[in-house]
């Protein structure tokens, strides 16, 4: 940005804090930068940020120049100023984010200002700046053209502002406060992976300083319960039996393994089942070494002891599916059962009209009857009460059948139910087949119904014609007779 006026320039002094970025320097009256210069300097600066050129000559005339200002009022300050009076320059910018995207114009200097901060501080800093940005932000550097990233902070030379970031941050934070409990997370809404380097390069100033927190939040992340106060950490792990640990955050050493049995606790899987075996293996293991020096053989002994309970709970799982597979088969053949017997009380009752009827006939022809005065009125009454019996007999067998199968959709409703806190959605769907395998049945056994039941009406009907048409004395005929010669008589 000042590569154009170096060599007319002295006493250059620059800093960098946060949103501020101030640089001081002098320039003799008699070689006064040209006021394209000046524009140079603001062109180069985003508009999302506030840049003001404070000039100051010997005798205290002052100069703002900004976006707005006219090369008149320039020309006409320098020309009241003589040519042996230095000029005091002050370049002010204001700092704002904009998409996402926020100024760094001298990298050197914002690192050596973060890293002389209290590292309670750093975090409120780092915090400020992810709270104004959705997932991620990139810092555009003005003067370096080295790059590294953590998942959720870009630190990117200006002009290259290509990211590809997977990570969601909203996501994992609220996972994270389901599974430990971080009682300053509100007011440092920050994780791990906002500072675990993904790419980096030798020197980066930054490197101790985000081992450190990315060491004190992941952490916190894998405690059950943590807690920021007055510089001191406090941790509190329960497992197998409760440890609590103190720390002073500013001498924190980082250790990435931290970050590793975090990234592991909450990457895939079950979250809470992972947290708790990573602090009952924690708390057995630290009985002979301190929290901050956990190594690879913790991490590894942790994913051993989760292999094992998902071997363990895979096999339950099967256990509990055939189950479920074996009580739905035998739903299904109960509900077949139902629906045949309607068919079989179907066959009982038409044997037994059948053998009514061949008694009657054979105790005619045993009697002094002739043959042709069988069916007398009697007779033919006593028939057709047999048959008002047989549909009675018809609808307590129908409503019968409709009672179990409804028993037994209830029943395999609430086998659903049962498995609704132990199962997902997606295996009570596979489990039960999407219920495909009991829709089927029920409308098997709905048209199985509906057939036994018109072939029970029909022949109940048929019986009753052939009976009143060959009766002595019919019952039923001689009151649809009347009933026709009435209407008959009324038209």
């Amino acid at each position: 940005m000042l590569e154009r006026i170096k060599d007319k320039i002295f006493d250059l002094q620059e800093q960098e804090q946060r949103t501020i970025y101030s640089v001081q320097f002098k320039f003799q009256a008699a070689q006064a930068l040209e006021y394209s210069e000046w524009l140079y300097i603001i062109c180069k600066v985003p508009s999302r940020d506030e840049v003001r050129i404070f000039l100051k000559s010997e005798s205290d005339d002052t100069l703002i120049i900004n976006r707005n200002s006219t090369e008149e009022k320039y020309n006409e300050f320098i020309g009241d100023i003589l040519d042996d009076e230095n000029i005091s320059v002050k370049i002010e910018i204001n700092k704002s984010f904009w998409e996402g995207h926020f100024s760094i114009y001298r990298f050197d200097k914002f690192s050596e200002d973060i890293n002389s901060l209290p590292v309670e501080e750093v975090l409120n800093i780092f915090s400020m700046f992810l709270k104004k940005v959705s997932n991620t932000i990139v810092f555009e550097l003005f003067d370096n053209t080295n790059a590294f990233y953590t998942k959720s902070m870009y630190f990117l030379p200006v002009g290259n502002n290509e990211i590809h970031s997977t990570f969601n941050r909203r996501q994992r934070l609220l996972e994270c406060r389901d599974v430990s409990c971080f009682y300053n997370q509100e007011t440092y809404e920050l994780l791990p992976d906002d500072f675990k380097i993904e790419v980096g390069y030798e020197g980066n100033p930054f490197s101790e300083l985000f081992l450190k927190l990315e060491t004190f939040l992941a952490a916190s992340m894998i405690a059950s319960n943590a807690m920021l106060q007055a510089g001191n950490i406090k941790l509190q792990i329960m497992g197998q039996r409760s440890i609590d640990y103190v720390f002073l955050l500013n001498e924190i050493i980082g250790n990435p393994i931290l970050y590793k049995i975090y990234d592991w606790i909450y990457s895939g899987g079950s979250s809470i089942d992972k947290a708790i075996i990573a602090r009952n293996i924690i708390c057995l293991h630290c009985k002979y070494e301190p929290l901050l020096k956990l190594d690879s053989k913790v991490l590894l002994s942790i994913q051993s002891s989760y292999n094992l309970y998902l071997k363990d709970h895979v096999i339950q799982y099967l256990e509990m599916k055939n189950k479920v597979a074996e009580f739905i088969s035998e739903i299904l053949s109960r509900t077949g059962e139902y629906a045949t017997e309607l068919l079989d009380k179907f066959k009982t009752n038409m044997i037994a009209v059948f053998g009514f009827l061949f008694t009657v006939i054979l105790a005619d022809i045993v009697s002094d009857q002739p043959l042709d005065n069988i069916f007398t009125r009697d007779i033919t009454v006593i028939l057709e009460l047999v048959l008002l019996g047989s549909v009675i007999y018809l609808f307590i067998c129908y409503r019968q059948s409709k009672y179990q199968m409804e028993k037994v959709y209830e029943s395999y409703e609430s086998l659903k139910q049962s498995y609704e806190g132990i199962l997902t959605e997606d295996d009570i769907r596979e489990c039960f087949q999407n219920d495909q395998l009991i829709v089927d049945m029920k409308n098997t056994v709905n048209r199985s119904e509906k057939k036994y039941l018109i072939f029970w009406i029909a022949f109940l009907i048929g019986i009753l014609i052939v009976l009143e048409m060959i009766s002595d004395g019919p019952v039923i005929l001689p009151i649809i007779k009347t009933a026709v010669q009435r209407l008959g008589v009324v038209k």
